[in-house]
C-alpha cells in the first residue's frame, strides 16, 4: 500500500469518529458558574436548613449540632445538578485546594453515614469561602455567593 493509499484510508476511517465528536449529542455540559447566588437559611423540624438555587442546580446542608432527634446527628448534604438531579458521588472543591468527596444516596447524604473528616472538610469549605465547586462525574457546577454559610454545623 503506497503513502497516498494509506493516508486515504486513515482519513475515511477517521471520518466518523470526528463527526460523532461534533454531534451535541456525545458532548459533555458545559461548566456551569452560578455567580450570584445566596444562602438561604430556615428551619424545619428544628434542625437549621441553608440553600443554595441558581441556574436548575441547588445544594442544601441540612445542620444539626444540638443533636435535636438524639445522640447521632441528622444533618445532611443534598445536590441537584442541571443535567444530574440526583448524582451518585460529589466532590465540593474550593479554591484553596480544599475537597470533600462523597457517595449520595438519591442525591443526599446523611451525616450519620459521611466519613467524619470529609463532612467537617465539607462544612469547613461552606463555611470559608464565597466560591466553591460541586463536581459529579458528569457535571460541575461553580457556585459564587455572597456571603459565606454562617452558624454551628458540626
Amino acid at each position: 500500500m503506497n503513502a497516498a493509499s494509506f493516508l486515504s484510508l486513515a482519513v475515511s476511517s477517521m471520518l466518523p469518529l470526528a463527526a460523532q465528536a461534533q454531534d451535541p449529542a456525545n458532548a459533555k455540559p458545559a461548566p456551569v458558574v452560578i455567580s450570584d447566588a445566596a444562602w438561604t437559611h430556615g428551619l424545619e423540624r428544628g434542625l437549621p436548613v441553608h440553600d443554595l438555587e441558581g441556574a436548575g442546580a441547588s445544594a442544601q446542608l441540612v445542620c444539626d449540632p444540638d443533636r435535636v432527634f438524639g445522640q447521632r446527628s441528622n444533618g445532611s448534604f443534598a445536590v441537584t445538578l442541571p443535567a444530574e438531579r440526583q448524582p451518585a458521588r460529589v466532590v465540593i472543591l474550593a479554591a484553596t485546594g480544599e475537597q470533600a468527596a462523597f457517595e449520595l444516596e438519591e442525591g443526599r447524604i446523611a451525616q450519620s453515614r459521611a466519613d467524619p473528616e470529609e463532612w467537617s472538610t465539607l462544612v469547613a469549605i461552606l463555611g470559608s469561602n464565597t466560591r466553591f465547586a460541586v463536581v459529579s462525574a458528569h457535571e460541575a457546577v461553580t457556585w459564587t455567593v455572597a456571603e459565606v454559610l454562617s452558624g454551628p454545623c458540626d
